[in-house]
């Protein structure tokens, strides 16, 4: 379920990002933060060299579904340090 959340926040954070030109850094900065490691892994399977953001549907597809499982990788590792944290704190 927090992966389809993940994904469903990706998607229109990437369209955002590719179809607008002009916008306030205290958006863009954030939204791009977001997205940046689904990006990261678009871009070195589909992208290329001289593009930032995915432009086609597949391309934000693909983005958004990177950008999901990394954060869910990254949420299941905090959760095993919290755990590990705890466990020798009971000792």
């Amino acid at each position: 379920m927090a992966a389809v959340a993940l994904a469903i926040a990706s998607a229109p954070a990437l369209a955002l990002l590719g179809s607008v030109t002009a916008m306030p850094s205290a958006v863009r900065n954030p939204l791009s933060r977001f997205v940046e490691p689904g990006v990261v892994v678009w871009w070195l399977v589909l992208g290329g060299p001289f593009r930032s953001t995915p432009a086609s549907a597949f391309g934000i597809a693909f983005a958004a579904a990177a950008n999901a499982a990394l954060w869910l990788l990254a949420l299941w590792l905090m959760v095993l340090v919290v755990r590990a944290i705890r466990k020798l704190r009971t000792r």
